[in-house]
């Protein structure tokens, strides 16, 4: 029994095994990331359906409620685009250069849609609180 432990061998971690890693954990880093983007959004949308109506009996600007909503659910669909894609290029090392614009064009999409949702949201919010 200690003969056959004995002879386990350890290899050492290539260069190329640590790149294919230290990619894969940044794809996931980024999932990650566009999960959470995903979550505040429509925890966002719900809290504009749930409390517009209680706190603000005349609102004004309703056009802002109206783009924040819009903005949110647009950050919503292209976070999941990107997510899907994201999940298919864990495998992979290299990515082509279609695909790599085509993922930058919606992870835009995505962060410039909820950071607009969120400054619509902010904007009504002291239009009708001052």
């Amino acid at each position: 029994m200690t003969k056959a432990l004995n002879n386990t061998s350890v290899t050492e971690p290539t260069d190329d095994n640590i790149r294919r890693k230290a990619n894969e954990e940044s794809w996931k880093l980024r999932y990650d990331t566009y999960k959470h983007l995903t979550t505040l959004s429509t925890g966002s949308v719900l809290l504009l359906v749930t409390f517009l109506e209680k706190l603000f009996t005349k609102p004004l600007w309703k056009g802002l409620v109206v783009a924040s909503f819009c903005l949110f659910v647009l950050a919503v669909l292209a976070s999941l685009v990107v997510m899907n894609a994201i999940a298919g290029f864990i495998r992979e090392i290299e990515i082509e250069k279609k695909d790599e614009w085509r993922g930058q064009v919606f992870v835009s999409i995505a962060l410039i849609s909820f950071l607009l949702g969120i400054v619509c949201l902010i904007i009504f919010a002291v239009r009708n609180l001052y």
